[in-house]
């Protein structure tokens, strides 16, 4: 059995919550605030057979802000749907009530956690439109399919959710009978009888043994002494010394070493490997429960399994528990984990104004090659999207080291504002695009791409780079800029290429694309900042470069494309001495020189000339070379501090708003 759906509605941060797939094993990401331990927490208001009926009682605290209020007569449902049952009778038996497809095909059963005003479920209560709710007015019940009169509450019990919280104690859980997973595991592999009787008659004779010792005897003697001077004969004591003499007691008294020579118990062992112990106890425990012929299909829920693991250990056992057949739903916030989570289970939580929302990838939508290229992208490093509040791509290693120097000279750290510059090493988006575009996990991303522009042989080589953002639109749902990119691109394809500057129309093109947050360059990297940072670019190279004749000779290439005259050829000389040194170790020396910068916005201002306010997106793409890496960071300003790049006065640069959803404008 599986959970296959999962819909919420006005319970905390969730407004109308749907994850349709619900993935399994799923692995719930997603910055701090969405609602990841909430979506936990409302699961067990269907499923957790130990959560005590009081918390299944809403406060006001539990309604989401945005639904009418306790005191207004608010419905919350949590409704989860469970499917692949069709071979279990078990299950079938007690689900019976809440299966909603028709005979002949695959079950799927519905269970739904539903508060509301009593008057709604009964209306011998009439309800009081004058007269304001209070908690005491509303009541709760789990009920099957789609009848609030179907009774299910019990189904709980054969399809239990067990949460581990976050903040678990699991050495001390060790500690406690009622509640070690060792103690678990050992009543479903019972030891053979003759085995507990045999070992109960040896400890019975070593306690014999044992009590004959006369320092026993002594101490025995001594405490009987001490307790009748203490009580007297109104408390009358026998203290005697004894071992387990029951089966259960034997069982509980079995202690877990995690050495071969049974020294060291599982309490001297670090705090992480107690987890993985106690983790690994209760996946093989939760296992026979379900070959038990009384047994249930638990799911176990697991916050923050990440806590205490050095890195390579959560990807080590992960890598191994999500890759298996099981039924773990995980919350996390490690990207070590998220780098080792298939693409099919992730849940992506983010926050969308008030409410929050829960995406998956959707079957089908990428091609198993897609999927295989994916995961592997998402390492450790790469898998900060999961978690980032926006996302830019690029092509490689130099724009990923430049773009936050420049953020960072105009005093817009993007770190800050969780925005994470992502590499691809290359120029296919496309995959990228979708997983995080409008059909899969729906994160907010912009693209970064140089425009390669060239006399070429076939139209879609002569301008690569908005051929790229053609194809994104695409993949962005916007057929309208689909179809006028193409137009754009028919007229520049009929035009050579000129010995400096670009194709007529273009900057219309390049505008166009940058409305989806796709930006297009000029040419490369490199040459399109030389325009602003030439004196940077210098120093940069000097610090690589003694030679006087080498720093001339770069000085002669860097001339004519910081000033916008450099033909193709000229721009291929500047950059093949920049490759000497390689373009990644050249441009995070770059970035250094350039984060420290003390006068960008005024260099701005001088290749923009008088404005009569604050510098516009459409403003700075008029800026040949780096007017579109400009542009990008304008966007992302606005969109996350709600100001422009390039403030009117100096002191609004460091001005504090309300940090916008990012989310919400795209």
């Amino acid at each position: 059995m599986r959970l296959s759906k999962v819909k919420v509605t006005n319970f905390r941060n969730f407004r109308d919550l749907v994850i349709d797939p619900f993935p399994t094993p799923a692995v719930i990401v997603g910055e701090n605030g969405a609602g990841k331990s909430n979506l936990l927490h409302a699961l067990r208001l269907v499923l957790d057979p130990d959560l005590s009926n009081r918390w299944r009682r809403l406060q006001a605290d539990d309604i989401h802000d945005g639904a009418p209020g306790l005191h207004e007569g608010v419905e919350v449902r949590v409704e989860v749907e469970l499917s692949d049952f069709d071979e279990d009778a078990d299950a079938i038996a007690t689900l019976d009530g809440a299966i909603i497809t028709q005979d002949g095909q695959p079950r799927i059963a519905r269970l739904t956690y539903l508060f509301q005003p009593k008057a709604a479920f009964d209306a011998v209560f009439p309800a009081q439109p004058d007269q304001a709710l209070t908690p005491d007015d509303y009541s709760w019940t789990i009920y099957g399919a789609d009848d609030p009169r179907m009774d299910m509450r019990h189904a709980k019990e054969y399809v239990p959710l067990w949460v581990l919280p976050a903040l678990r104690d699991a050495e001390g859980d060790f500690t406690r009978a009622d509640r070690s997973p060792l103690i678990r595991l050992l009543r479903e592999r019972q030891p053979s009888p003759e085995n507990v009787t045999s070992t109960l008659a040896a400890l019975k004779e070593a306690r014999s043994q044992l009590a004959q010792d006369p320092a026993m005897e002594q101490a025995v003697s001594e405490l009987a002494a001490r307790l009748s001077a203490m009580t007297g004969p109104q408390l009358p004591l026998a203290p005697a010394l004894d071992f387990a003499s029951r089966e259960e007691d034997l069982i509980r008294s079995v202690q877990l070493f995690t050495d071969p020579g049974s020294r060291r118990g599982i309490q001297y062992t670090s705090t992480g490997t107690a987890n993985v112990v106690y983790l690994a106890l209760l996946l093989e425990w939760i296992k026979l429960r379900r070959q038990a012929t009384d047994g249930e299909d638990t799911l176990l829920a697991v916050e923050e399994p990440e806590a205490h693991l050095h890195p390579t250990l959560q990807r080590k056992v992960f890598a191994h528990l999500l890759h298996g057949p099981n039924r773990l739903l995980l919350t996390t916030h490690s990207p070590h984990i998220a780098a080792v989570t298939p693409l099919a289970s992730l849940v992506l939580a983010s926050t969308r104004g008030e409410h929050t929302t829960g995406t998956v990838v959707p079957p089908g939508l990428l091609t198993p090659a897609e999927t295989a290229d994916l995961e592997r992208y998402l390492n450790v490093t790469r898998a900060e999207i999961l978690f980032a509040r926006g996302v830019v791509f690029v092509e490689g290693a130099a724009d990923a080291y430049l773009l936050p120097a420049l953020a960072d000279a105009v005093g817009f750290p993007l770190d800050d504002h969780g925005i994470v510059i992502s590499s691809v090493e290359g120029t296919d988006f496309a995959p990228y695009a979708t997983l995080l575009g409008p059909q899969a996990l729906r994160r907010s991303h912009w693209i970064l791409t140089d425009g390669d522009a060239a006399d070429a042989k076939y139209r879609h080589t002569k301008e690569p780079g908005l051929w790229r953002a053609r194809h994104l639109a695409q993949i962005a749902g916007n057929d309208e800029l689909h179809q006028e990119l193409e137009r754009h691109l028919n007229a520049l394809a009929a035009q050579d290429l000129p010995d400096s500057g670009s194709r007529t129309g273009r900057r219309a093109a390049v505008a166009a694309a940058a409305g989806i947050g796709v930006y297009v360059g000029d040419h490369t990297l490199e040459t399109d900042l030389a325009p602003l940072l030439h004196q940077e670019m210098t120093e940069a190279f000097h610090d690589f470069k003694q030679r006087a004749d080498t720093r001339a000779a770069f000085g002669a290439a860097l001339t004519p494309v910081k000033d916008g005259t450099a033909t193709s050829e000229q721009r291929r000389v500047l950059v093949d001495k920049i490759e000497d040194i390689g373009k990644g170790r050249y441009a995070q020396r770059l970035a250094a020189h350039v984060a420290a910068l003390p006068d960008l916005p005024r260099r701005v201002r001088g290749l923009l000339g008088p404005l009569p306010g604050p510098p516009t997106r459409e403003d700075l793409l008029t800026i040949a070379g780096p007017g579109t890496l400009l542009a990008l960071l304008d966007d992302l300003s606005r969109t996350f501090r709600d100001l422009p790049l390039f403030p009117s006065t100096p002191h609004a640069a460091a001005a504090t708003t309300p940090t916008p959803d990012p989310d919400s404008s795209r």
